[in-house]
């Protein structure tokens, strides 16, 4: 499987844990990069932020969504070329899947938890952090939920999300609950807006990560 989307890192060169960053419809890879040293202080990760594949006059983007949901073929297309990225990386650094939490933003969030339960991807991560997000809607021979059992996954919301009302991030957060996924659910305050105190949550959980801790706080 070839890599073929942008990205651009920062970290050590000889990394123990990777983690892969994507941002959501509109957004570029350089400010969320910028912002690694506010959820990576200490340089514990290599982080790699890619660049969304459609070019579009407010950005880069993912997939279009109409009255019938995610744009099938671009979500597959995106989904694919996620796992090619993740699969070549972890080629270069030598590092295994366990070593592998994948984040994303509003549609980079859609896209980390339905790269997990995707029953064709060919990497598993050890954990997954959905911010300002939502399960994309797919046929279902393309979600296999079975897939999140025992993996983390972080779902953060702003309570005052003005995009992607929180009831859509928590109703997939229980969802990967009762897949027995190592769920954390938080709402913060804020809108949808990729800074703090989503990045606060997401710091958080990279550090127990690092730790070796696993963080639970299933939905209510």
């Amino acid at each position: 499987m070839t890599n073929t989307l942008r990205s651009i890192r920062r970290g050590p060169s000889t990394p123990e844990r990777l983690l892969v960053l994507i941002p959501g419809y509109g957004d570029r890879p350089e400010p969320f990069l910028d912002r690694a040293a506010s959820f990576d202080p200490n340089e514990q990760w290599l982080v790699v932020v890619v660049e969304p594949q459609i070019p579009g006059d407010r950005g880069p983007y993912w997939y279009n969504v109409d009255e019938n949901g995610p744009d099938p073929v671009a979500l597959a297309s995106a989904l694919r070329a996620i796992d090619a990225l993740c699969a070549s990386t972890l080629t270069e650094t030598g590092l295994s899947e366990d070593a592998l939490v994948i984040a994303g933003f509003s549609q980079g969030g859609a896209l980390a938890l339905a790269h997990l339960v995707d029953p064709t991807s060919t990497v598993t991560p050890r954990a997954v952090a959905a911010l300002a997000s939502y399960l994309p809607s797919r046929d279902e021979e393309l979600i296999d939920l079975s897939r999140a059992s025992q993996r983390l996954v972080l779902f953060a919301h702003g309570k005052n999300d003005e995009l992607i009302e929180p009831i859509r991030g928590r109703s997939a957060s229980k969802a990967f609950h009762r897949a027995d996924a190592i769920v954390s659910w938080v709402e913060v305050a804020g809108g949808h807006r990729f800074d703090t105190p989503l990045i606060d949550e997401l710091a958080a959980w990279l550090t127990a990560l690092s730790l070796g801790d696993e963080p639970h706080a299933p939905p209510i």
